[in-house]
This record gives structure tokens, sequence and C-alpha cells, in this order.
């Protein structure tokens, strides 16, 4: 009490001849009342009923996805060239976008995406930001509640931990905590197969799918990769879209020219059999393939999720019920990966179906090493072929 300011203050003021006892007791009465009218209007109103469809409509934004098909045109491209080329679109398209990162204006980032951005955008527009991703994430934040779009590169996917408060607190639980949308895209380099060692090769996903209110998007081809990228950025929702460093120069194909865009939690069917489904995203995709190219007698149905959250389970089970086996690759540490939520799926929801239990492979659970002959031992790579053949067998 002998430092509360509020009561130093009203002493002061006394002190002066500024507020007299009389005014003092007519603002405390004034206020009195105003509180007590507006906690009776309170009390007064019905118990509140509980809706929920209401309730799960407030976590994200409405969002009305325009197909804009892809020209016929079309460029052989790598993926780090499909991303460059979706945001240099999606400038154009969008006049209020800023792109927000640490030396990615005339340096043009880390993996050069946003080389020569400067010179046709402007700096307003491309901004190099601090080495602090708590504050550039609440930064762009800050722009969307002020009628921007944002994109915040995460040098690489580890370093996001620093920003993690206000990706999951703030971005998450804005629409639903006051209504307000959150229109910001973290891009997120990110996996293994390049000896980076523990704080730039992780995959951290899942620590993103578990917190509703952000949406998930991880492409493993140049085409996903830039129709994808379109559609996060119109997405008024929070948007966690990952990009695996070891696919950006490796991964060719035709990518259509000009602007396009392809819808969230619809996955892509790469191959198509009837002994086994193969469910996998990102760098896991690529290994799956080389797989079925190295055993052509495997009958496999290849899902590419490509959306995590939202995720096409409509896919995965319609598969599974075809198949009736299922094998699930992540190159994330195995224990609550986005692999336990879709095997938890399938055992709940096409369990009678099922003539062998669901699979699933991931990395070791130890942070990811440097050496190469280490890094390969933690990947799930080649504990994958040993659990495709052990489940096809059994």
């Amino acid at each position: 009490a002998v430092k509360d300011p509020i009561s130093n203050y009203q002493t002061f003021l006394k002190k002066e001849g500024i507020l007299s006892e009389a005014q003092d007791e007519a603002f405390r009465t004034e206020i009195k009342q105003e509180i007590d009218a507006h906690w009776a209007i309170t009390q007064a109103e019905p118990d509140f009923v509980a809706d929920l469809n209401e309730e799960l409509n407030d976590v994200y934004e409405a969002f009305d996805y325009q197909e804009v098909s892809p020209s016929n045109e079309t460029e052989n491209i790598r993926v780090i060239d499909a991303i460059s080329s979706a945001l240099r679109e999606a400038m154009q398209q969008h006049p209020n976008l800023v792109l927000m990162g640490q030396d990615i204006a005339e340096y043009g980032g880390a993996f050069k995406i946003t080389d020569g951005f400067v010179a046709q955008f402007g700096k307003e527009r491309v901004r190099n930001t601090p080495i602090c991703e708590s504050a550039i994430v609440s930064a762009a934040n800050g722009l969307s509640i002020n009628g921007y779009k944002a994109i915040v590169e995460m040098q690489f996917a580890d370093f996001v931990s620093s920003g993690f408060n206000p990706i999951v607190n703030l971005l998450a639980k804005q629409r639903y905590r006051w209504g307000e949308k959150s229109d910001v895209v973290v891009r997120m380099p990110c996996g293994g197969g390049t000896q980076a060692g523990p704080f730039h090769s992780q995959t951290n996903e899942a620590w993103f799918t578990k917190t509703p209110g952000l949406k998930v998007v991880y492409p493993a081809f140049p085409f996903d990769a830039k129709g994808l990228l379109i559609t996060a950025i119109n997405d008024p929702n929070p948007v966690m879209y990952f990009e695996h460093k070891l696919l950006y120069r490796s991964i060719y194909q035709e990518v259509p020219k000009g602007y396009y865009t392809l819808p969230f939690g619809k996955a892509s069917l790469l191959r198509e059999g009837d002994q086994v489904t193969i469910i996998s995203f990102g760098a896991g995709v690529h290994w799956a393939l080389e797989l079925l190219d190295k055993y052509p007698e495997i009958s496999a149905d290849l899902i590419d999720l490509r959306s995590l959250q939202p995720l096409d389970t409509e896919a995965i089970l319609n598969s599974v019920k075809k198949t009736n086996r299922a094998i699930i690759l992540q190159e994330d540490t195995l224990f609550g990966g986005i692999a336990s939520d879709i095997s938890s799926l399938i055992m709940e929801q096409a369990f009678e179906h099922l003539d062998a239990p669901v699979v699933r492979v991931g990395s070791l659970e130890t942070a990811i090493p440097f050496m190469k002959t280490l890094e390969d031992q933690y990947l799930p790579k080649e504990r994958f072929e040993k659990a495709l053949l052990e489940l096809i067998a059994y």
C-alpha cells in the first residue's frame, strides 16, 4: 500500500488542492454505478448454450478457395524455383503482401529463393529482419491485423523454436480468441540428408499439426510446391509451409508458368496397386518411389499427403479398404508424429479391412547427427525397406 501509485497520486492531488473529498466521492460513485449497471445486464443474460458447430467454426477464418487452373505452358524447374515463382506470382497478385526474414532482401535469403525480389518489389515489401524469430512472427501478425498479408521465412525450420510462442499462442488462437484472422505464412526450410546436424536438419511438423488454428502444408514436388504456396498465401489463416532442403535442387518437374492454385486437404495418389498402402510426405515420398522402382513386383498405392492439416482422411481410408495393409513413413522421430495419428485413424475407422497391423516408420529417438553414416542410420530410409517387405509378407 505504501508504494501504490494510485493511492499516492490521490494523496498528492488532495494535498495540492486539485482534488477535493467531494469530487473524489462523486467520481467513485459514478464509476461504481456504471459497473453495477453493466454487471446487472450481464447477470440477466440467459445461460450460454454450447454449439459444437459454432465452436469448431471459430477456429479458422472462412476461406473461399478459388480454383485457378494451371496453364498449358510449362517449364522444367526445381522445387526451389517453383517456390520462388510462387512468391513472385503472389507478390504481383497481392500488392499488400510483405516478405520478412533474415538476409532475404539484397542477399536473397540463405537459399537464394528471394534473389532479385528487392529490385522488382522494393525494400518496403521485402524486409530484412533482426535475428529474433519471436519478433518477426509477432510483427507479421501485426501486419495482418493492419490489412496486410505477411510471409515469414525461417532461415531453417529448426529456428522456429525461438518464435514458437507467437505461432502457437498468437497466430493459432487469434481467430478463436477475438475473431481476428492471422494472415501469415511461415516458410520452413527443413529436413535431413545434407549432414547439417541437429540445429539445421529437423522436420518438426508435429509441433504444429497438434495446434488447432494452424494449417500445415508439406509438398514433395515442384508442381505441388508452387500451387500450394499460392493457396497458402491466399488463405487468410496462418499456414506453416514446409520445404525440404534436400529436395530444393534435386527434384525437377514440368511446372506450369504463371499463377495457379491447388487445394489443401487433397492427397496425391502417385502409384496404384492392391497389395499395400504407403502413406508419406516430403522426402519420404521419394524414398518410397525409389523402393517401388527397386521392387517392381510390389503392387502399392503410394499416397503423397501434401497437406497435413487439413488431412485427406478420405484418400487414406479408401486406399486401405482396398489394399488391406498400411505403412506410414515420416522423416521425423517416430514417437508423437503425424504417423501415429494416421495409424490411429486407420485402426479406428478401417480395422475390419486390415489383414495386418498398421506399420509406422520414422527416425531414431535421438537428435539428428552430423556425420553421414550416423545420419543415414538416424533417417528411416533403410528401415522402411525392411518394414515394407515384412508387411507384405505378413
